[in-house]
């Protein structure tokens, strides 16, 4: 890490706060010993004792990328019943889209697609994007949210099972990436564009949302993958192995438009190499040396001819022209604290609720 994060601090020891949160704190919250299967397989037998009279016993957000991919195949081997629930925004790579027809046809899932409002959703991914913020997948990510908690109400499912892990994604400052559910910040944009708040009620899942669906109706997510060794190396050649899985490129590759902002936009408008914490965090838990990580680094994420082909399909999918995208792209880097928001409140209920999670042995992520 480095700072292109401008809320980053280094100790005397020229450690940065994110490596030495990761090594005093999260790293506890992962099953770092391969021959422990006790603790997935305690969680699992809880998840079926909660899903016992349903129809099922739990829910998976599929992308079609290694982490959803490789936790569905956990849960089919342990016998899980599963819901698998995929969000269409408009951006899905064949590839993706491809991965989890097979993976759901092989595992004898049930399937169920979540289809976001074209015309609308386009005009809310604009305005964060002029925004000109880190978070221009808010839309995205806060509307998968919504739909695997949509799709456990409607069931009366207790667990929503998450391929979220510490091993690969324990390191993501809040300044890349700002809390998806502060309605406040996204209402904030929407009207820095000139945009209803109407448009962003498809996906719209804030915390008194996430605070019914958790607290009043008890509904958990949890995460698997921290559960045991998780190797995503490995994970990947068990999948293109066993079930016919491809790869898509690159890490998020499976959405076309968030491939588009990971690799490039963030890259060029804020110095954000999404690389970089995802190598600290395989630093942290020595599965890549620090010189390896260094190595990759030296590598732009993406190609000229390849943005060139981008920025023609990303500007004619929203309806706007390239030297408009080209335009966008060129605005001043902005990021969450330029704009309201509820991060004190929001912080404060979050680490409640955390502590009470922890209490109860139900999150680890």
């Amino acid at each position: 890490m480095d700072s292109s994060d401008p809320l980053i601090t280094f100790n005397e020891e020229g450690n940065c706060n994110h490596c030495e949160d990761f090594l005093k704190i999260r790293i506890d919250y992962i099953n770092q010993d391969i021959e422990n299967k006790k603790p997935l397989q305690d969680l699992f037998e809880e998840i079926k004792k909660k899903g016992r009279g349903k129809k099922f016993d739990c829910v998976i957000g599929m992308s079609g990328g290694v982490d959803s991919s490789y936790l569905a195949v956990l849960a089919a081997e342990h016998g899980l019943r599963v819901i698998c629930v995929h969000l269409d925004n408009g951006w899905n790579s064949p590839i993706a889209v491809e991965n989890i027809r097979a993976l759901v046809e092989k595992l004898k899932f049930t399937y169920s697609s979540y289809v976001l409002p074209w015309s609308s959703f386009r005009k809310v991914q604009l305005a964060f994007l002029e925004a000109s913020i880190p978070e221009a997948e808010t839309p995205t990510d806060v509307a998968i949210q919504k739909a695997v908690h949509d799709t456990a109400l409607k069931y009366n499912v207790s667990y929503i099972l998450s391929g979220g892990n510490v091993a690969s994604e324990g390191i993501l400052p809040d300044s890349w990436h700002y809390n998806a559910r502060d309605t406040k910040y996204s209402y904030a944009i929407l009207k820095n564009a000139k945009l209803n708040r109407k448009y962003f009620k498809s996906q719209k899942f804030g915390f008194w949302d996430e605070f019914y669906a958790k607290i009043i109706r008890q509904i958990k997510t949890v995460y698997p993958l921290n559960y045991i060794a998780y190797d995503k190396h490995e994970a990947r050649t068990i999948l293109e192995g066993n079930y016919g899985w491809k790869y898509y490129g690159s890490k998020h590759g499976e959405s076309k438009y968030t491939k588009f902002v990971q690799t490039y936009l963030l890259v060029v408008k804020h110095n954000i190499d999404y690389r970089r914490a995802t190598l600290s965090s395989e630093i942290c838990t020595g599965t890549i040396s620090r010189d390896k990580a260094l190595q990759i680094l030296e590598n732009r994420p993406f190609t000229q001819q390849e943005i060139e082909e981008q920025i023609i399909f990303i500007s004619k999918k929203l309806r706007i022209s390239t030297d408009e995208l080209r335009r966008i792209i060129k605005l001043p880097p902005k990021w969450y604290f330029d704009f309201p928001n509820n991060f004190k409140k929001l912080g404060l209920m979050y680490d409640i609720y955390r502590f009470l999670a922890r209490k109860e042995k139900t999150s680890n992520f």
